[in-house]
């Protein structure tokens, strides 16, 4: 007997924090040895599949720490290769193949760029470069972003927060550089105390001098402080004293990707809204006319998501709010104790 080739195929996919990696069935084998890298150029087995029948396949599983101790971390790329083996020898191993670890719901640039160039049949087309490519998949990441967000707020993108402390005579403060859209504006009654933030209304530019008045607020939270969006900052009435601190949330504006490692939130694959736009713009490049018909798979992706992201919360949607159980009492319309809520 003989040691075995090299197995003729080999595959590795990645998908929900495992990396799958797949191999052809070579005759003489009795184990098949997997090897994982992180630069490419060192390897270190990872597993040796064995018993009957004898498996072509191993998960590398990055959450499953019982039964695979030594799995790949999320968000880092990793290569593999395989060797088939007997008790003659092992073969050559395959040339390594690389792959991101994503964690689960999202992919990577990189499995994105792939995924549109096979989508349209580009994968070896060199007429639209690997920058190209990047930047049709990141504008179409930003079109679903701004869909989702645009239509249900910060259901499905996480607010950051940034705080400002408050310095006198200063009325106009710096948004974040990342600002893309505000959710809510604070101003803590007791910095020391995590419960005592006061969520604050915005003013209409032209009632701005009804808030001149000067700034009270008081233990049970009510305050005459108001904001507005100016441009890129924050604008308050009346002039707040030195040493208030004030937060804001928003939603950040989505990043450029750049890197095969910049990874994307598929929620529920939403992806693939991502890759068809992608496709669709690579096509429109080359006059093709099979750009329509991903024009309309596109539509159909953004009706889908239209109907299934409304009620994240499908326990308890949303209900109308009254906001005079705010925790202030002005009214938004006199300027004073007004009685009339509004919602």
């Amino acid at each position: 007997m003989s040691a075995p080739l090299t197995p003729s195929t080999f595959y590795v996919q990645t998908g929900d924090g495992s990396n799958f990696i797949s191999w052809s069935i070579t005759s003489g084998a009795t184990s098949y040895l997997v090897q994982r890298s992180l630069d490419g150029v060192t390897f270190s087995t990872v597993a040796t599949v064995t018993g009957t029948p004898l498996y072509n396949y191993y998960l590398d599983n990055a959450y499953d720490v019982v039964n695979y101790p030594s799995g790949p971390a999320v968000d880092t790329i990793y290569y593999y290769q395989v060797a088939a083996s007997n008790g003659s020898g092992n073969s050559p191993y395959t040339s390594a193949a690389s792959v991101i670890t994503t964690a689960i719901g999202t992919v990577s640039l990189g499995f994105l760029r792939t995924q549109a160039q096979l989508r349209c049949d580009r994968l070896n087309s060199t007429f639209v470069s690997l920058t190209e490519w990047n930047q049709y998949i990141t504008e179409a990441r930003k079109q679903l972003y701004n869909i989702v967000t645009q239509a249900f707020g910060n259901d499905y993108y996480s607010s950051s927060t940034y705080t400002y402390t408050t310095a006198s005579g200063v009325q106009q403060y710096p948004l974040p550089p990342d600002f893309y859209k505000l959710t809510l504006v604070e101003v803590a009654l007791n910095p020391g105390d995590a419960n005592s933030w006061v969520t604050l209304r915005s003013f209409n530019w032209v009632q701005k001098n009804l808030w001149n008045y000067p700034n009270v607020y008081t233990f049970y939270g009510i305050t005459n402080l108001r904001y507005r969006l100016m441009g890129n900052n924050l604008y308050i009435v009346p002039i707040p004293t030195s040493g208030q601190t004030m937060r804001i949330q928003y939603v950040p504006r989505p990043k450029t990707l750049m890197a095969d490692t910049d990874l994307v939130d598929g929620i529920s694959g939403w992806e693939e809204f991502i890759i068809v736009t992608a496709a669709m713009m690579a096509l429109l490049k080359e006059e093709s006319p099979t750009a329509v018909e991903f024009k309309a798979l596109k539509d159909e992706q953004l009706a889908m998501i239209m109907e299934s992201a409304e009620h994240r919360d499908i326990g308890e949607p949303q209900t109308v709010s009254d906001s005079k159980a705010r925790n202030f009492s002005w009214d938004s319309n006199d300027g004073g104790y007004g009685s009339s809520g509004t919602c």
